[in-house]
């Protein structure tokens, strides 16, 4: 059967599969089962146009966020030039999707809550992406949002079940434990694709007790830096684009398309208000600065074979920093 699906992390040059309709726990599937509805739909074409229906709405959704968040047009360039677009074009990937999944999340968050919960409910296909927004719906009180999600996951789980049989929960789960031994203990996946803290500890050296420690010592700060970000009184674009860059810090596995997070955290910055006196740099020039880095260690990657992703994630993490402390910036609305 033709399919555009679950990926394979073993093997990132191979576009995604899945196994539709009739599913067995033993089947390898690594996204959750909600994504059949999808992958279903395209499993019935033949694969070259599942393919290309597949990477035409992940790239029209791509673009309609990126207009919503900036609509520039040379904007809209910048995002579809970060290599982190084509990675997930040529690989047939999910990644680009889910951050534009949670691009729209953060757009409709304050103006229409309900449809931010909804949305939040269709990310659990790729649920890394969505591990720190739990925390600040709660952390600031966003309960509309959290009812809302909280409420639509489980019928999403439950149409799922009813819809594929019970048995393709066992399967994710089986392929979760398949990944992590495969992919985070024995190496199986060379180290260097692992664009996280984790990667770049095994890629050096380091043991898998000492590596994961680290790790979580590091994801738990990102978390933390994060909510703090979100109880200042500063621009929502900011808040918006330390939750992207948490994200990744947060996953011990995650690969160099995943990188698109930072660009769309990069046009979120564009938004945020920059005090003219104070600042090293302009706020044209540290966006230039971003991009820069974003498309010369995302094209990097495949030549030199290390992870660059902490690299990425440390630049816009710096520029965040800068807009925090900047004197008389005052907190917003999301602006979908």
């Amino acid at each position: 059967m033709a399919a555009v699906a679950a990926s394979d992390p073993s093997h990132p040059s191979q576009p995604e599969r899945c196994s539709v309709p009739r599913l067995r726990g033993a089947d390898t599937v690594f996204l959750p089962a909600v994504f059949f509805f999808a992958a279903t739909l395209l499993a019935l074409l033949p694969f070259p146009t599942a393919f290309w229906i597949w990477s035409t709405i992940k790239l029209l959704c791509w673009g309609l966020v990126v207009s919503a968040i900036r609509p520039r047009f040379a904007v809209l360039l910048l995002a579809f030039a970060v290599p982190a677009v084509l990675y997930d074009f040529i690989v047939g990937q999910s990644s680009l999707l889910a951050a534009s999944l949670l691009g729209a999340i953060l757009l409709t968050l304050d103006k229409r809550p309900i449809v931010s919960g909804f949305l939040i409910a269709l990310l659990i296909f790729k649920p890394q992406y969505g591990v720190l927004l739990p925390l600040v719906l709660i952390a600031t009180g966003r309960w509309t949002v959290f009812i809302t999600a909280s409420l639509v996951i489980p019928l999403f789980m439950l149409l799922t079940g009813l819809t594929f049989g019970w048995d393709t929960f066992e399967g994710f789960r089986e392929a979760a434990i398949f990944a992590t031994t495969q992919f985070h203990l024995t190496g199986t996946l060379a180290w260097y694709k692992l664009q996280s803290v984790y990667g770049v500890l095994r890629f050096a050296g380091f043991g898998y007790g000492s590596a994961i420690a680290l790790h979580v010592a590091v994801a738990a700060a990102a978390a933390l830096w994060m909510l703090i970000i979100w109880r200042r009184n500063v621009s929502f674009a900011v808040k918006a684009a330390s939750l992207l860059v948490a994200t990744l810090l947060v996953s011990p596995y995650f690969a160099i398309y995943d990188t698109a997070l930072l660009a769309l955290a990069l046009i979120f910055l564009m938004n945020a208000p920059m005090a003219e006196h104070g600042s090293l740099l302009s706020n044209r020039s540290e966006l230039r600065i971003g991009f820069g880095v974003l498309v010369l260690a995302g094209f990097t990657y495949p030549v030199a074979l290390v992870p660059v992703g902490p690299f990425m994630c440390a630049t816009l993490i710096a520029m965040i920093w800068m807009r925090c402390r900047q004197p008389g910036v005052k907190s917003d609305l999301a602006y979908g």
